[in-house]
């Protein structure tokens, strides 16, 4: 039997089986905690793994975008799942504008870079997948990381506030305001990266920051009025994205 033949038969069945998988996670994640940022989320991992248009020619980089989504869809699902209450999503004026401004171009860059990575015929060599693998994993790793430490009571879509909520500045945030948008952009980065076309990774990655960037003028906007002094300070003395070189 043909090698190559067996490879494609392979590439397909485990992009099918990455379908299959993410749809049965989507379907419990809705199962336990059905409210609609969780459908939004849901769907935004859902829709470049949906298997049509795979050709042998564009294999490697299908693959491997399709294990990105289903990997980080499954662990944003869980996230989700555990941290959102029905009750955040008011759909008022704010609500609207943080999709537009914060959701939408985060989405666009998710979809768009995985769609971009499946049309790709180009090679991708081993060391080019090692690099991709390495900054996928270390964002993933960085992301639960980030959302672990900073709490269920904390993490949130919505920008709101629960009782007994306190600031962390602690581990992760004694070095960085907003490590899980940082973790954010390093798996987007990977996306980027899959694609093999730097003009369209890099629109790719200015549409995501650009969405984090607005979510995180709203974000910090809020804490100042919630915390006051204490988060004026904690800002002063702590990078946004990157750890600062004098603290």
């Amino acid at each position: 039997m043909d090698q190559a033949w067996i490879a494609e038969q392979w590439a397909y069945w485990w992009i099918a089986s990455n379908f299959l998988i993410y749809l049965a996670v989507f379907a419990v994640a809705l199962r336990l905690n059905y409210n609609f940022n969780i459908i939004m989320v849901g769907m935004i991992y859902l829709l470049p793994l949906i298997p049509f248009g795979w050709e042998p020619v564009i294999g490697p980089r299908f693959v491997v975008q399709s294990v990105h989504n289903m990997v980080f869809g499954t662990i944003e699902l869980v996230i989700f799942v555990i941290t959102v209450r029905p009750a955040d999503a008011s759909f008022d004026r704010a609500h609207i504008k943080q999709l537009l401004g914060h959701t939408l171009p985060i989405a666009v860059a998710l979809i768009g870079l995985s769609y971009l990575s499946r049309m790709s015929n180009i090679p991708m060599g081993k060391l080019e997948l090692a690099i991709i693998m390495v900054v996928f994993v270390a964002g993933s790793i960085m992301r639960v990381m980030a959302v672990y430490q900073l709490g269920s009571q904390a993490f949130k879509f919505d920008i709101v506030f629960r009782e007994q909520q306190t600031l962390r500045t602690e581990k992760l945030y004694a070095w960085i305001r907003h490590p899980s948008y940082t973790a954010m952009m390093i798996v987007i980065l990977s996306y980027a990266l899959t694609t093999h076309h730097w003009l369209a990774g890099g629109l790719g990655l200015a549409s995501a920051w650009f969405g984090f960037q607005y979510r995180i003028y709203h974000e910090e906007k809020a804490l100042r009025e919630q915390f006051g002094e204490e988060y004026v300070a904690y800002r002063n003395n702590t990078g946004m994205w990157f750890p600062r070189m004098t603290r």
